[in-house]
């Protein structure tokens, strides 16, 4: 039985959506050393529906910070799918990755606040890149693609 990672996201200038190109390439790259086919769904956050969120085994959430802040489609996403996945996706495993200009601590005090009233359980702590996208951000998203893919193939998740 497939496992299923819906991969929401925002982003205007390319950078986030380069981390979840390489998040998404860490899921893909732990296909040779799983048992379970770990599908992953990527979503713009203006598009993603609350159906998705209730069918997906795991959540990640990638926003740039905006005004110190998320990203107003990010902020979109969650007043889109607050009342039907509240009581629908307690205890749904979820990642957040903050693309920042600044120090990111409010973007992920927002969305950590959302999520837990959600009931939802935090993977990994965020994945906070600040400044320009590089090599070794890109590598650490496609870590933690890895990771995500393995932990939902052994249960951990």
């Amino acid at each position: 039985m497939a496992r299923q990672v819906l991969v929401v996201h925002q982003s205007r200038s390319g950078a986030t959506l380069r981390l979840v190109e390489s998040l998404s390439s860490g899921i893909k790259s732990a296909s040779d050393v799983v048992d379970t086919e770990i599908v992953t769904l990527e979503r713009a956050a203006l598009l993603a529906t609350s159906a998705e969120v209730i069918q997906a085994d795991a959540l990640v959430i990638a926003t740039p910070e905006h005004f110190g802040s998320m990203a107003g489609a990010t902020k979109f996403f969650f007043e889109e799918i607050w009342d039907d996945c509240l009581n629908h996706t307690q205890g749904l495993p979820w990642q957040l990755i903050v693309k920042a200009g600044s120090d990111g601590a409010q973007t992920i005090e927002g969305i950590q606040k959302l999520a837990n009233a959600q009931g939802w359980k935090q993977f990994r702590p965020p994945l906070l890149i600040v400044g320009e996208v590089t090599e070794a951000a890109l590598n650490s998203a496609f870590e933690l693609g890895a990771l995500l893919a393995v932990s939902l193939d052994s249960e951990l998740i």
